[in-house]
């Protein structure tokens, strides 16, 4: 079956690395035009930022880089339901490892607050949200082994919400199949409101995945496949094996 356009252009116009932290340096220095370009031409930028271990050598790489961090708003593509402080929280990922050095001047609204039901969490999470400059400036994304993006799991419930298009939802509760399993994702129309996007994948098995998600097609079995066969913005892929 021939791949179809542009998920098939995304994965061959791939950068590849042959090592982690090479990929990392090069998407931090990329990163770092972009955001001081957008804070140069409109005072303010945006970056958007995934949790997980692997872009941590991004966040190593980009914190100490010569940027206007002051005029810089970073925010989580995703967060898990535990307070900022617990050890699985992404907001605490991104304070020990990307708002220190230069990038601590940068502001950091908190995705997700505690509140009595699943609607007032969601609407906190716009809130928040509404505080980064629009479109964002650069959103970086990361990839699970299953295909799931952001917190946009597979099978979950809320998927079909979380990659509709036309949503007018900035944020959807959703489940993983691992703890902690109450999650808050960026839908992807959120994500999608950027300016330039990223996609970073370390290791074998995720580009297997990645190759599997443009064969099959289907975005309910493999939700990064939603994110690179649109035509709203180009996905930059960075790999390394």
């Amino acid at each position: 079956m021939k791949r179809p356009e542009p998920a098939a252009r995304a994965l061959d116009n791939a950068q590849r690395f042959t090592r982690a932290d090479r990929a990392a340096s090069a998407l931090a220095t990329r990163i770092s035009e972009i955001i001081t370009y957008g804070a140069r031409a409109r005072g303010r930028a945006s970056l958007l930022v995934p949790g997980g271990r692997t872009p941590i050598p991004l966040f190593d790489a980009l914190c100490g880089l010569d940027v206007p961090w002051q005029q810089v708003y970073v925010g989580l593509t995703d967060e898990r339901r535990v307070p900022p402080e617990d050890r699985q929280s992404n907001a605490r990922l991104i304070r020990e490892h990307l708002l220190r050095d230069r990038a601590a001047a940068a502001h950091f609204p908190l995705l997700y607050h505690d509140a009595v039901g699943d609607r007032a969490v969601e609407a906190a999470c716009g809130a928040a949200l509404g505080l980064l400059p629009r479109p964002f400036d650069a959103v970086v994304v990361g990839m699970g082994d299953d295909g799931h993006i952001a917190s946009l799991f597979p099978g979950d419930a809320a998927l079909a919400r979380g990659l509709d298009p036309a949503t007018e939802a900035p944020c959807v509760l959703t489940r993983a199949a691992d703890p902690p399993y109450e999650r808050l994702s960026l839908t992807l129309a959120t994500l999608l409101s950027s300016r330039w996007v990223a996609l970073l994948i370390n290791g074998s098995a995720k580009w297997a995945a990645l190759e599997t998600a443009i064969e099959r097609q289907d975005a309910q079995a493999s939700p990064v496949y939603a994110l690179l066969n649109q035509r709203q913005v180009a996905v930059n892929v960075f790999y390394a094996p």
